[in-house]
């Protein structure tokens, strides 16, 4: 197995991505960071490369590009939101393979413009990381819906209220500049419903027909940080979306709800490792990895055994590790796309499709 080589831009030691996805890249041997323009700041341009151990940094992407285009197998982009579109066309332009954190950029109008500038873009190594799709708990849903086990599946909810904006999290400065901003597509929706729209996609397969949502501001920061949505599917089944920066008592609570004429399931990330099965017999079962009903047996999913929870770095590790065979199969001339878990850019494409509707 070849250790692939990654340059970082972004994610300095003063950003809540930079560690995330540092820690997960390496926990399986799978990739080394070797290089990076981690801040605009020198010093913590600096200080991030010292403290990780990184030898060679610089202090502009231009410089990035042009010594290290040859010594890496991937770009990292994980810069503010809005800076995403120049770092990933100028490498995409360089032969670069792209790991891109999400959302891969701010609007409608920067998808279209990396199709159009970028002919072969099908042909491009380009990934976003939406690292809940691989908890284990959701590749398990995703098994029991493609086994029908739900029967018709009548509805989907996806929640994801956090308080943030009420009371911001202690360990960093929140909320940064670009989340106090809001263009054609409201930052909540780039932050948080791309998250709602993979779990959608990658759990049930369903497509959005229509959207019916109500956009409101509580907050100080005259941006939208609420919006309820309901949602048709083209099967004729509907949903429900709830997004929010102003929920008190809400950490991160993202929750996921399937409703069959068979069974239903519940998912809630802050216990990530339970899900919770309903069905016709009046039976609520509570499923985790050490269910004989599971079939999560590899590896990756049981770095420790069951009763030692998987959490949000693990889930961020397992995406890295399908991120490191898809790009073993890219380098290979084969089809990277078939490797389970990667978000690639036309599903990118939809999910802005979605996005500009909400």
């Amino acid at each position: 197995m070849d250790t692939f080589k990654l340059a970082f831009v972004g994610g300095g030691i003063n950003s809540i991505a930079g560690y995330i996805h540092f820690v997960a890249s390496r926990m399986d041997n799978r990739f080394k960071v070797c290089s990076g323009f981690f801040s605009r700041n020198e010093e913590i341009n600096k200080k991030t490369a010292e403290y990780w151990g990184v030898e060679r940094f610089y202090n502009n992407f231009q410089d990035l590009i042009e010594y290290e285009r040859e010594n890496i197998d991937a770009l990292v982009v994980l810069s503010p939101t809005p800076t995403h579109f120049n770092y990933v066309i100028e490498a995409l332009r360089n032969n670069i393979p792209v790991i891109c954190e999400k959302p891969l950029v701010s609007n409608m109008e920067e998808i279209l413009a990396i199709e159009k500038n970028i002919k072969d873009i099908k042909d491009k190594f380009l990934v976003v990381t939406y690292n809940y799709i691989a908890y284990p708990m959701l590749i398990y849903l995703k098994e029991l819906v493609g086994q029908n086990f739900f029967g018709k599946i009548i509805s989907v909810t996806l929640e994801m209220p956090q308080e943030s904006f009420l009371r911001p999290p202690k360990s960093v400065d929140y909320p940064p500049w670009w989340r106090k901003k809001d263009g054609k597509i409201p930052t909540i929706a780039l932050d948080l419903a791309s998250h709602l729209f993979s779990i959608l996609k990658t759990v049930t397969g369903k497509k959005i027909y229509s959207v019916k949502s109500i956009r409101k501001s509580y907050s100080k920061f005259n941006v939208v940080d609420d919006i309820k949505a309901l949602l048709e599917f083209s099967d004729g089944t509907n949903g429900y979306m709830w997004i929010s920066k102003v929920a008190l008592g809400n950490r991160n609570g993202m929750k996921v709800a399937i409703y069959g004429t068979e069974a239903s399931a519940i998912w809630v990330q802050e216990e990530p490792e339970k899900l919770l099965i309903s069905n016709t017999k009046g039976e609520r079962l509570i499923i985790d990895r050490g269910t004989e009903y599971t079939n999560l047996k590899e590896k990756i999913y049981n770095r420790m055994i069951p009763g030692h929870p998987a959490g949000f770095i693990e889930a961020f590790a397992n995406l890295y590790f399908y991120i490191h065979e898809a790009l073993a199969k890219y380098k290979e001339g084969k089809d990277f796309r078939s490797v389970p878990l990667i978000w690639d850019f036309y599903m990118e494409k939809e999910n802005f499709e979605f996005l500009e509707k909400l």
